[in-house]
C-alpha cells in the first residue's frame, strides 16, 4: 500500500501570508505581539500532518449466490400454498358467518310470523269472548246494572279490538320488513360467496399443483376422521380401506400410525369377543373340552391368550363337569358291553364297541386277530343313547394303548381267559 501526506504547499503559503501581514502593520506597534502570536499559531497549525490516506489496491468483489430454478419454484410454491390455505380459511369463515346470520334472520322472521298468528288468533276470538261475557252478564245481572255492564263490555271490547288491530298492523309491517331483509341478505350473501369462490379459483388456477396437494391434504383429513369413526363403530374392514385411501392421499404418517394402532387394538378386541363367544357356546355339549383347548391355542397364536384364558378356564370347568356326568352314564353301558364280548372305547358322549376276529378261526390267537368296530352308541340331547352301525367296515390291527390300559379291556381279557379255561375243562372231562 502507498500513502502520500500533503504537507509542503500548505507550509509555504502560510509563511508568505505571515510576512505580508507584518509589513502592513509595522506602524501599529501595539498590534505586533498579537500578529506574531497569530502567525506562530498559524505555523503551528500548518505543521499538523494530514490523516487522509489513499489506497491503490483493488477492492475485493463480493460473491453473490445465484439460486437455482428449483429453489425459486419452491419459494413460490410455499407462498402459493400459504395464500391458498388462507383463502380456504377465509372461504370457510365467510360461509360459517353467513350461515349463522341466515339462521338468526330466519329465527327472527319466524318469531315475527308467530306474533302475527297469535295477534290474529286473539282478534278472531274477540267476538266469541264478547258474546260469552255478555251471556254471563245477562245470566247474573238485570235492570240498570245489566245495561250499564253491557255498555262497559261494548266499550272495553271496542278498545281491545282497536288495540289488537294496531298491533296486528305493526306486526305485519315488521314481518314484511324482515322478509325483505332476508331476501336482500340472501342476494348479498350469495354475491359475497361467489366473489370469494372466484378469488379462490383464481389462486388455484395460478398454482394447480399446489391446489391439488391442498385438496388431497383436506381429503386426507376427512378420510382419517372417517377411519376413526369406522374403528369406533366396529366397521374394521371399512376402516382398513379408508386408511389405504389416506395413505394414497399423503396423509400425515404419524396420524396414520395412530389410527392403525387403534385398528389393530380393535381387531384384537374383536378376536377376543369372537373366541369368548365360541368358548361359551355349548360348553356343556360333547367335545367341548377339545374345542375349548383348540380355541385357547388359537388365542395364543393371535396373541390374546391373556384376555381369553380367564373365560376359557370357567368354560373348561363347565365342560369337564358335563363330560364327567356323561362318563358316569356311559360306565354301566360299557360294563354291559364287556359282558356281551365287546371291548368298549368310551369317548365324550360316544361309546365304540369293538370285537376281535381271528384270521384262522381261533379266537384266542390274538396276534393274528383283527379288531372290527361292531357298532357305536351316541348320546343324544334328550339323554338317550342311540345305537348306530358304521356305514363302512372299520378294522384295526391293534387297539390303541389307551384302550388296552383301560379296566374294560382287562375285564374283557379276563372273560376271554375264563371262557378258554372253561372250554379246556370241558374238553378234559369229555
Amino acid at each position: 500500500m502507498q500513502s502520500n501526506t500533503i504537507q509542503g504547499p500548505i507550509l509555504e503559503t502560510t509563511l508568505v501570508l505571515v510576512e505580508e501581514t507584518t509589513e502592513e502593520n509595522a506602524a501599529q506597534k501595539e498590534n505586533v505581539p498579537e500578529s506574531a502570536a497569530l502567525g506562530t499559531l498559524a505555523v503551528a497549525c500548518a505543521t499538523v500532518p494530514s490523516t487522509i490516506q489513499y489506497s491503490t489496491e483493488p477492492v475485493a468483489c463480493q460473491v453473490v449466490a445465484i439460486p437455482t430454478l428449483e429453489e425459486i419454484e419452491a419459494v413460490i410454491a410455499d407462498a402459493a400454498r400459504k395464500r391458498i390455505e388462507s383463502a380456504h380459511r377465509e372461504m370457510d369463515d365467510t360461509r360459517g358467518r353467513i350461515e349463522r346470520e341466515q339462521f338468526a334472520r330466519e329465527t327472527t322472521l319466524q318469531a315475527m310470523q308467530e306474533r302475527v298468528r297469535n295477534i290474529q288468533a286473539s282478534l278472531d276470538g274477540l267476538a266469541s269472548e264478547r258474546a260469552e261475557l255478555e251471556k254471563r252478564a245477562r245470566t247474573f245481572l238485570s235492570g240498570d246494572q245489566l245495561n250499564t255492564t253491557l255498555g262497559q263490555i261494548h266499550l272495553a271490547f271496542n278498545a281491545r279490538q282497536l288495540e289488537l288491530e294496531d298491533a296486528l298492523a305493526t306486526a305485519k309491517t315488521d314481518e314484511v320488513e324482515a322478509q325483505e331483509e332476508v331476501q336482500t341478505a340472501s342476494v348479498s350473501d350469495a354475491l359475497e360467496l361467489q366473489l370469494a369462490q372466484q378469488e379462490l379459483e383464481k389462486l388455484e388456477s395460478s398454482a394447480p399443483k399446489v391446489a391439488q396437494a391442498i385438496k388431497l391434504a383436506e381429503s386426507a383429513g376427512q378420510i382419517i376422521a372417517a377411519a376413526r369413526q369406522a374403528v369406533s363403530d366396529g366397521m374394521l374392514r371399512d376402516a382398513a380401506a379408508l386408511l389405504d385411501q389416506a395413505k394414497a392421499a399423503n396423509a400425515d404418517s404419524n396420524v396414520i400410525a395412530e389410527v392403525e394402532q387403534q385398528l389393530a387394538e380393535a381387531k384384537r378386541d374383536e378376536v377376543v369377543r369372537d373366541l369368548v363367544a365360541r368358548i361359551h357356546a355349548n360348553a356343556d355339549q360333547p367335545g367341548a373340552i377339545k374345542r375349548i383347548r383348540e380355541m385357547i391355542q388359537e388365542a395364543e397364536t393371535a396373541g390374546v391368550a391373556d384376555k381369553v384364558t380367564p373365560y376359557a378356564e370357567g368354560a373348561m370347568q363347565i365342560a369337564r363337569n358335563a363330560a364327567n356326568a356323561r362318563f358316569a352314564q356311559a360306565r354301566p353301558i360299557a360294563d354291559h358291553l364287556v359282558k356281551e364280548g365287546f371291548v368298549p372305547v368310551i369317548g365324550d358322549g360316544r361309546i365304540e364297541a369293538w370285537t376281535m376276529l381271528s384270521r384262522n378261526g381261533d379266537s384266542n390267537a390274538e396276534r393274528q386277530a383283527t379288531w372290527v368296530l361292531d357298532h357305536i352308541l351316541s348320546l343324544r340331547g334328550n339323554g338317550e343313547w342311540r345305537t348306530e352301525k358304521p356305514r363302512v367296515p372299520v378294522t384295526r390291527k391293534t387297539l390303541s394303548p389307551r384302550v388296552m390300559r383301560s379296566r374294560w379291556y382287562h375285564e374283557w381279557v379276563a372273560l376271554q381267559d375264563s371262557s378258554t379255561s372253561d372250554s379246556a375243562s370241558t374238553d378234559q372231562g369229555v
